[in-house]
């Protein structure tokens, strides 16, 4: 029998997730597989819609249980806060980027970079430091610029240099020469290096272009861990939200258990949930990056992974460790929540899938509500 004053406080809750689960064709989507775990959750909690996602330059606030109009940064103060750094306050911060540069035009280094060679390139990156620009150490192509200044500049994003001359695309504005002999210094420095030789023989990318960009200052936040009374872990395996969960108080997991989805060890994060002594967020980013390239097949099997090998077992404990669990799925129109106390079970007859949207008798949550109630 559950104790009664262990069932009022959970000891173990959840929110969990699902970007871009809904599918626009429901025979296409991946919550139609009747996933044992999910169809159970389903029939003993109680299903409700989200309302279409606003417009906002930072949406992960959200998922944090924020209310959308808060704490809107650019990337470069969020990758900063991430890369663990807290640089002066009259500062502004950009995301770098490492690039391959060969014959004037730039690109995205596409293969994982050895750990020796991520080693060198680090250390070489502290000689490119000025009086007022200090690089934040990263991992892999993601990493972390400091200017000790403020000033009106305009930067472009990596992703939209890629099969260009970046010259052409030089920061503008307030501290441009600044930037632009980083820019030039870093491909000069790292061209000349004996690994980047060895690559471009190989046929590789060289790892010979270091690029400031999303440029932006960062904002006071409210100490959530505070103001909700506990801390909470987030795990993900994004850059952004990390850097907000650090700023509002929240502990960061490590964002190599997501890997790229397909290879999430699950079993690693069934343990960090357990063992956390407060809510936790779990955020598969991974189905964005699926979505968009339209791997369905994928989507279909990473749901039925977490569906087996992490709601399966968060259930199955639920009768020696009470548990809530909230799930929320999002889509480019709206999405699904879904919300399971073991201690509270219902006789829920809504099915958490499209055909959900047919019932207007339904509640409706902006998605940061519903991320809220997960955080309480």
């Amino acid at each position: 029998m559950i104790d009664p004053t262990r069932a009022s406080q959970p000891s173990t809750r959840t929110t969990l997730v699902l970007p871009r689960m809904l599918a626009s064709e429901v025979e296409d989507s991946p919550l139609r597989q009747r996933l044992p775990t999910l169809l159970r959750l389903a029939e003993q909690g109680s299903v409700s819609r989200l309302a279409a996602l606003p417009d906002a330059e930072t949406p992960e606030v959200m998922l944090l249980g924020m209310d959308p109009t808060l704490g809107q940064m650019r990337q470069g103060p969020l990758t900063v806060s991430a890369l663990g750094a807290d640089p002066p306050e009259r500062s502004t911060h950009f995301h770098l980027s490492l690039m391959s540069l060969h014959e004037g035009i730039a690109a995205r280094v596409g293969v994982r970079i050895p750990a020796d060679e991520q080693a060198k390139i680090l250390e070489l990156g502290k000689r490119l430091n000025t009086p007022l620009l200090t690089s934040v150490a990263g991992d892999q192509t993601d990493h972390g610029l400091v200017w000790e200044a403020f000033g009106d500049l305009e930067t472009t994003p990596a992703s939209e240099i890629e099969g260009q001359d970046p010259q052409t695309h030089f920061p503008a504005g307030d501290g441009d020469r600044l930037l632009r002999r980083f820019i030039d210094d870093s491909v000069n420095l790292l061209s000349e290096q004996e690994f980047n030789v060895r690559r471009a023989e190989a046929g590789l990318p060289t790892l010979n272009l270091l690029w400031p960009w999303g440029h932006g200052v960062r904002l006071p936040m409210p100490n959530l861990a505070l103001r909700r009374g506990e801390p909470a872990m987030v795990l993900s395996g994004g850059l952004r939200l990390a850097g907000l969960a650090r700023l509002v108080g929240y502990r960061n997991g490590d964002r190599s258990l997501l890997g790229n989805g397909l290879n999430a060890k699950w079993e690693v994060i069934l343990d960090r949930v357990r063992q956390w002594n407060g809510p936790t967020l779990v955020v598969v980013d991974a189905f964005e990056g699926l979505s968009d390239a339209g791997k369905t097949e994928e989507m279909h099997w990473l749901l039925r992974e977490i569906d087996k090998r992490f709601l399966e077992p968060l259930m199955d404990a639920s009768l020696l460790n009470p548990t809530r669990l909230t799930i929320l799925a999002t889509g480019k129109a709206g999405g699904l929540a879904l919300r399971w106390d073991s201690t509270l079970r219902k006789n829920g007859v809504d099915p958490f899938d499209e055909r959900a949207f047919e019932e207007s008798r339904l509640p409706e949550y902006q998605l940061w509500e519903a991320a809220a109630m997960g955080f309480s």
